[in-house]
């Protein structure tokens, strides 16, 4: 039930009218979050906010009736009816969906350093009776509700809120909604330029016949492969600290039948994740010639998730996989090397001094640091603060690499070390980095180093890795000569990848739209332009560069559903106007 409390001494008529409306607006906006699951609804009896003297309340009740029923109260219908239909219709479905994970699996996550660093910044907003921060009573409330027979639901974790009332902190929430806004503005107003700036560019490249060209786009190439599966240890990783002793790599190889010795490409895989995610990918590029190399990163994998979800680590990834993911990748690299010497199968069929790397989410990260990007401690502690909101949560990520060397006699002395470690091979010639983090853990200057052809491609719908603080500040800040941007208009953080496991972060698909409709065409695109990339920058073969010119990405996005954006460059001065405002 809504209710508005006047204090004592009172309020005139007039100013009580605009606030009211003021406030209808907040809560109608918070039901908009609900509705895309960007915020958790928790609760008992009412969710309360607070603005200067005046209180309102919405009912839980309320909510309950609508999820369960369709009815809305006249009292709920004062704030709903600032939504469109198709928000209602989500909210109704995300209150009571029920999430498919044990009551181990959320306390486990819950109790990681990541998953408390979320339940942190949730809690400045979300807050006890008390007006305290939400943390213990939200945490409590979602594994309670893990536990009860009708699985965690929204509505369900209502029912466990320690707290008679929730209180939302209205400055954190009006602090929030700033943020969000200028993030949405910066990334429409950045895909705006993207779009002028790819028209321009096609304008001056001189004219393609798309017809002559062979077809790369769902078709696959002349070469037969055979796969083999091989474990890699590592036995003297053990000396950085963290590290995994005897640290085994299971690594897959597609290996073409080709007379000369072929170029290699390595394709590294996000957190959660592991070697069959881009399956499709690997088998494309197989059949176009190349051996393609697919670790699979231990600490940081499929297998680290789930070990954490029944409860036999703590850690949604090993600190020290910053370091030791582009370590296994040097590692598999000198491995094949030696065995090229002397295995039959791979004797004279395989170049490793011509190497591609293609890496997503964390494994974008893997790539951009093989090219030659450092990890810039300076930036980092600019960033990680602890009263941080997390709006970008690829951030709880980045700054872990702040909790290197914590038990280093010496820990300054030891991030200075991070911050000049120089972990790229220089066999490696150009990479693909998908989605990649990018904004703190290397930053400007970390960025500015590589001297090797980059692409980086992202999601406009990207709510884990944000598209204009990940990808689009990190092309700008790019110096080498030959480089490229590529987003889908409503991408997302998972849509190329072929298998996901269980996944704890929030995931953007649900209600973007795009994956719903064909995520093949994302992977597609993928497969096209990564042959043409790596044929034109590993083997030399110029015939495929008219493939990475702006004017025939925008002649071959032939799909009415989505749009791709893509440039070889940006204005400097749009984004640093961005930035500022």
């Amino acid at each position: 039930m809504l209710k508005i409390h006047a204090k004592k001494w009172g309020i005139k008529h007039n100013i009580h009218g605009i606030m009211e409306l003021k406030i209808s607006a907040w809560v109608g906006t918070i039901i908009g979050l609900l509705s895309i699951g960007m915020m958790p609804a928790v609760g008992a009896e009412k969710i309360k906010f607070s603005y200067s003297i005046l209180e309102f309340s919405l009912s839980v009740t309320d909510l309950k009736t609508y999820a369960q029923e369709g009815k809305i109260s006249s009292q709920l219908a004062s704030y709903t009816k600032r939504l469109k239909p198709e928000d209602l219709a989500q909210l109704r479905q995300v209150l009571t969906e029920k999430q498919k994970l044990s009551p181990v699996a959320v306390s486990q996550f819950l109790y990681s350093e990541i998953g408390e660093s979320m339940l942190k910044s949730a809690g400045q907003l979300i807050q006890t009776n008390s007006g305290q921060n939400g943390f213990y009573a939200i945490r409590g409330a979602l594994i309670l509700a893990a536990s009860d027979p009708g699985g965690l639901t929204l509505l369900n974790a209502m029912r466990y809120f320690p707290s008679e009332n929730i209180h939302i902190n209205v400055e954190k929430f009006f602090a929030l909604m700033n943020k969000l806004s200028t993030l949405k503005k910066q990334t429409n107003q950045a895909l705006s330029v993207i779009e002028q700036q790819s028209i321009t560019e096609a304008s001056t490249e001189p004219p393609i016949d798309i017809s002559k060209l062979p077809e790369l786009y769902n078709k696959s190439g002349p070469f037969y492969w055979q796969k083999r599966t091989i474990a890699l240890v590592d036995t003297n990783r053990s000396s950085l600290i963290g590290s995994i002793k005897n640290r085994v790599i299971q690594t897959d190889i597609y290996l073409p039948q080709s007379q000369a010795p072929a170029t290699v490409v390595v394709i590294s895989h996000g957190l959660n994740s592991d070697r069959d995610s881009f399956a499709y990918l690997a088998e494309n590029l197989a059949s176009y010639g190349f051996v393609v190399v697919v670790p699979q990163h231990p600490g940081s994998d499929s297998l680290q998730m789930q070990a954490l979800l029944t409860g036999t680590t703590q850690q949604v990834f090993a600190d020290p996989e910053l370091i030791d993911r582009p370590l296994d990748v040097t590692f598999v690299l000198d491995q094949l090397e030696q065995r090229s010497k002397y295995d039959p199968w791979l004797q004279g069929k395989i170049n490793v001094q011509q190497v591609g790397v293609i890496g997503q989410s964390f494994g974008g990260y893997t790539a951009l640091v093989l090219a030659g990007a450092r990890i810039n401690i300076n930036q980092l502690h600019k960033d990680c603060k602890p009263e941080s909101d997390h709006l970008n949560i690829s951030l709880l990520l980045q700054c872990r690499a702040l909790a290197l060397g914590k038990n280093s006699p010496d820990y300054e002395q030891f991030q200075q070390n991070l911050s000049n470690l120089d972990l790229r091979d220089r066999r490696v010639k150009a990479v693909i980095a998908l989605n990649p983090v990018t904004s703190s853990i290397l930053g400007q200057a970390g960025l500015s180093r590589i001297e090797i052809p980059v692409l980086i491609g992202g999601g406009a719908s990207d709510t884990v890795t944000p598209v204009f603080l990940e990808q689009i500040q990190a092309f700008n800040w790019l110096t080498t000569k030959e480089k490229y941007l590529g987003i889908g208009d409503k991408g997302t953080h998972t849509d190329l990848i072929a298998s996901v496991s269980n996944v704890v972060l929030p995931s953007s698909n649900r209600f973007s739209g795009f994956s719903e409709r064909n995520p093949e065409l994302g992977r597609i695109l993928l497969q096209a332009f990564s042959t043409a990339f790596m044929k034109v920058y590993l083997d030399h073969q110029t015939q495929y560069r008219p493939f990475l010119s702006t004017s025939y990405v925008k002649n071959s996005n032939r799909n009415e559903q989505s749009k791709v954006y893509y440039v070889r460059s940006l204005p400097l001065r749009f984004l640093q106007k961005l930035v500022r405002n």
